[in-house]
């Protein structure tokens, strides 16, 4: 069964203490924020479905876009999922690793991003592959098929065990099908179209977000997904052929910052998701103190800048 690992893993990412991610942050930058919800806002459950996200957290980034900071949610599930789970507040949202997109509550786009027209999608294949892994998942209980509109995963996570018996469905299930590429995730194999990843996902959105102003990224996810989210920000060469900086017309550097300490190409790391809320706060802290700088200052070379040794973006 294929792994995870690939030459771009960072075996040693800095670790953010995150009541001093405001330390890592210069006043003079804009910032844009993205955020994974599963590992990341919503606990680790069993039953994807009964995951949830605090709403001390969906208030927290309420306040960070209240200072005006955009943000965007990019995450692996359906939209309608994402939709709910985060209904108390407004965000752009690029769901199922970017086949969903909807930048506001009044303006979904569907499959109809940027990116569409290199990706090869066909609803008749996705029921047959759907189909097949149902019926060779009846003999495991242990397995849950997640359903989605434009592909379909299966969750392992009640019994990792299955681990080889969940590849070998699925990889046996795309192989006859050319544009289907089979993604890992945190106990989950799901068949995609190809060329759809988080990467592709952010930059569409940074794209949308992009004012006179030069943004820098921050993404925080858990994921073996997220990855390709990390790379695109960072402005690595690991990108998929669905995801060009060139989208964007100028070059960015970004922030990756992943949940948990084992091997990623994120530069960056916390150890939780409590410590992505207190991440979050200091940087809540960081955007209200740019604001009063910024009204009290009629230039930005007037600005203070913060700075440390560890890191600054």
């Amino acid at each position: 069964m294929p792994t995870a690992k690939d030459s771009h893993l960072n075996i040693s990412p800095m670790y953010i203490k995150p009541r001093s991610f405001a330390d890592c942050l210069s006043i003079q930058q804009d910032y844009c924020l993205f955020l994974d919800i599963d590992g990341t806002l919503a606990d680790f459950t069993l039953n994807p479905k009964d995951s949830i996200i605090p709403a001390a957290t969906l208030s927290l980034i309420k306040d960070i876009q209240s200072c005006g900071v955009d943000i965007g949610v990019v995450t692996g599930r359906s939209l309608a999922e994402a939709k709910q789970m985060l209904s108390s507040i407004q965000v752009p949202i690029a769901a199922t690793h970017g086949l969903e997109i909807e930048f506001d509550r009044n303006e979904a786009q569907g499959t109809n991003y940027d990116n569409s027209d290199t990706l090869q999608f066909d609803n008749t294949e996705l029921s047959a592959i759907k189909l097949a892994i149902i019926q060779s998942c009846k003999p495991y209980k242990d397995f849950t098929i997640e359903d989605k509109p434009y592909s379909v995963a299966l969750h392992y996570r009640q019994n990792p065990d299955l681990a080889d018996t969940a590849y070998a469905i699925m990889a046996k299930r795309v192989k006859s099908y050319v544009n289907w590429t089979l993604q890992q995730g945190k106990y989950v194999w799901e068949a995609v179209p190809k060329g759809a990843d988080k990467g592709a996902a952010i930059l569409t959105l940074l794209k949308k977000m992009q004012t006179d102003h030069k943004l820098c990224p921050i993404f925080i996810g858990d994921d073996i997904t997220d990855e390709a989210g990390f790379r695109a920000i960072q402005q690595e060469d690991a990108l998929s052929d669905n995801t060009s900086m060139a989208q964007l017309g100028q070059p960015i550097k970004g922030m990756g910052i992943k949940v948990g300490s084992g091997a990623t190409c994120a530069h960056y790391y916390v150890h939780d998701i409590t410590e992505v809320t207190v991440l979050l706060r200091s940087f809540l802290d960081f955007c209200q103190n740019r604001a009063t700088l910024l009204s009290e200052s009629s230039a930005p070379n007037d600005f203070i800048t913060k700075k440390t040794t560890r890191c600054l973006i």
